[in-house]
């Protein structure tokens, strides 16, 4: 290849890079702090709602994503299916409605509606609520299955198939690349036959196409069975593909399976080089367009910042891990084919070029890491509290790690490789000894005449040398097989900011210690939270109100000699009620359900006798006003300081990545001269 042209093709590299991160960086500084999944946010009737008469439909109102199935069911007070079909509003796909079918002389009772969806971005959850018809009054049982948490569906096999998915596109992305780049220009100048370099990659090549197929059927599998409660079928199959979503997994079944038959092609040696290489990228930059497009960042965010940024963010990894890929398993069938003298500089020159397109992925994948954190995991507790932080984290080190052998490699074995450096040594050798000589070709010649370039020491070393490039590469590769594997994990999770908004509903306890017991106030409905001591819900939602009475030595439960009472009183709207708790079959504990008619602050007094010992200990309630926004509207969270940081190093990353592969572009441009 001739040196304009490899100067030039790095250039592009290196402007390319440059170009990347100036967009990506331009597009997230605008974007806030999101949520993921889809999440009922309100109802018609609310949950909790008393009704005179039964209405006509049920309208449940989602959060975050839109819905693409819904599965809804109202059971009736003698526990009858009285719902009809779910309906997905066409004019905006997070509103669902359900009718009624029953006869409104028999309504009066509780009604629980128990609903699952399927949202844009492939995730199922679930939830339920009750509402009441007519006077009967809410039972204990009835609101506490109600502020049960949504679940999510976060199966095991949709995680696999997603982990499956993304190591496919990986390698798919990044092998033609670092091939084209680092590969086959090398073989070129060293003698060695191409055809070596073909029956590996084909291989390598045809067995991510398998199992890009196989990832992309897995997880349209999975997500029809997650649909309704009948699971895997034929019908939950055709009711999915029928789904936007669907369509969208239409087409990469489509394009994984002309990759993969293009590749399997290849192998055969029945389709010529550019097409095979060229098919994978293609098809791999498709399909993870679509993933891209239904990911949580595309579909909270926005369109075009969610795509760039998730896209940018996987092909970055591609370049990284598909290249390290290329050198693990072509490198060494390269150097056995390759003269002995000739192995040390064909891996230097090999590594290198791969440095310059590993710096590309490198600075990509660290830069749109840091902005993805910032929206979906923006602050440290995010990072220690949650299922979505813990495995943030155990990634973020894992791509330390890989860094470091990165480095190794670059840094230390590659001045191993460097034949001039080799001699140089040498003569620094040489010259130590005292007596030396050159050549008629000015080679330095030791004792007895030998050629320095001739030195078994130095072949020695560079052989081995050589071989521990291989393990390096091979263990920086696993390494990175796990990150994806963890990327595969975290977008089957909801997010950190989902986990800690959905949190919303766990029963809250107020403890207060009195002479020589404890006395517990837990305070449970189906959008409570606990903030700086106090618990905060609904204004006029019923709550239930459990009192529990132990003791400070020993813990056991202490029953009350007096009826266990409540004072509730709210000094801005005037209002003073007394609330009667009766026993539960839980000894020490006492429970009533109530609402509290008036927003704002509520003072509860709660009063008891537990054997013989007077008790009255004041707690904070907050009533949440109607149509006040809160939680549960996952409304953009505010910026943090750990934000801030984050963004600023995602800039740092931007700058210097790009700088760094500019470094490295010229450095190899002068080498080639």
């Amino acid at each position: 290849m001739p040196m304009r042209t490899r100067d030039s093709s790095g250039r592009r590299l290196a402007t390319l890079a440059v170009c990347c991160a100036i967009v990506v960086l331009v597009l997230a500084a605008v974007a806030m702090p999101v949520a993921g999944h889809a999440y009922l946010s309100d109802s018609d009737p609310a949950n909790g709602d008393r009704l005179e008469a039964l209405p006509e439909t049920v309208t449940l109102e989602f959060s975050g994503d839109g819905v693409q199935v819904a599965d809804v069911t109202v059971t009736g007070p003698d526990g009858e299916d009285v719902s009809g079909d779910a309906v997905i509003d066409p004019d905006d796909d997070r509103l669902v409605s359900v009718s009624l079918e029953r006869d409104d002389t028999d309504a009066d009772g509780i009604y629980t509606v128990d609903w699952e969806i399927l949202a844009e971005d492939g995730h199922t959850t679930a939830g339920s609520f009750f509402f009441s018809v007519g006077d009967e009054p809410v039972d204990r049982e009835s609101v506490l299955e109600a502020y049960a948490d949504d679940e999510d569906d976060v199966s095991i096999a949709t995680t696999a198939a997603k982990g499956a998915l993304l190591l496919a596109v990986v390698a798919l992305v990044g092998v033609p690349v670092t091939a084209a780049v680092a590969v086959y220009p090398v073989v070129g100048r060293f003698g060695v036959a191409p055809s070596v370099v073909d029956r590996r990659l084909t291989r390598v090549l045809a067995g991510a196409g398998v199992v890009l197929f196989g990832a992309v059927l897995a997880l349209g599998v999975a997500r029809s069975a997650s649909i309704g409660s009948s699971g895997l079928s034929l019908e939950a199959i055709r009711t999915f593909a029928a789904t936007p979503l669907g369509h969208v997994w239409l087409v990469q079944l489509l394009v994984a399976a002309l990759v993969a038959t293009g590749l399997l092609a290849g192998v055969r040696g029945s389709l010529d080089r550019r097409y095979w290489l060229g098919s994978s990228l293609a098809g791999a930059v498709v399909v993870q367009a679509t993933v891209s497009w239904t990911s949580h960042s595309a579909t909270l965010v926005d369109r075009l910042q969610g795509v760039t940024v998730d896209f940018a963010h996987v092909a970055g990894a591609g370049l990284w891990l598909g290249g390290l890929c290329v050198l693990a398993a072509v490198l060494p069938t390269v150097l056995a084919d390759a003269e002995a003298g000739d192995r040390d500089r064909l891996a230097a020159d090999a590594i290198r070029r791969y440095s310059i397109v590993a710096l590309t992925g490198v600075t990509l994948a660290l830069l749109t890491g840091l902005i993805l954190a910032v929206w979906h995991a923006p602050t440290l507790a995010h990072l220690a509290e949650t299922t979505y932080g813990t495995a943030l984290s155990a990634k973020v080190l894992l791509v330390v790690a890989a860094l470091g052998l990165g480095g190794f490699t670059r840094f230390v074995l590659l001045r191993r490789l460097d034949p001039d450096r080799e001699r140089s040594a040498l003569e620094r050798r040489v010259r130590g000894r005292g007596s030396s000589g050159r050549g008629s070709d000015g080679r330095v010649r030791e004792n007895g005449g030998r050629e320095a370039g001739d030195d078994p020491t130095v072949d020695e070393t560079a052989s081995t040398t050589s071989t521990l490039v291989t393990r390096v590469l091979s263990l920086e590769v696993a390494l990175l097989v796990l990150v994806v594997v963890l990327s595969g994990l975290l977008t089957s999770t909801p997010t950190a900011v989902v986990a800690e908004q959905t949190d919303a509903g766990d029963p809250v306890t107020l403890e207060r210690e009195y002479d020589d017991g404890i006395v517990e106030l837990t305070v449970g409905s189906p959008s409570v939270w606990g903030e700086h001591g106090s618990a905060f819900v609904d204004e006029g939602e019923p709550v239930v109100f459990d009192v529990t009475f132990t003791s400070a030595s020993d813990g056991d439960p202490l029953e009350s000699d007096r009826p266990v009472t409540i004072l509730a009183h709210n000094e801005r709207a005037d209002t003073q009620l007394q609330f009667d708790l009766e026993a539960t079959e839980e000894p020490g504990t006492y429970s009533t359900v109530q609402t509290l008619p008036d927003p704002l602050w509520w003072e509860l007094r709660v009063s008891g006798s537990p054997e013989g010992t007077y008790v009255s200990e004041w707690v904070d309630v907050y009533a949440v006003p109607d149509g006040h926004e809160h939680v549960h509207e996952y409304a953009p969270l505010e910026e943090t300081g750990f934000t801030h940081l984050l963004r600023i190093g995602a800039i740092v990353v931007g700058i210097t990545g790009s700088l760094a592969v500019a470094v490295e572009t010229v450095r190899f441009g002068r080498r080639q001269r």
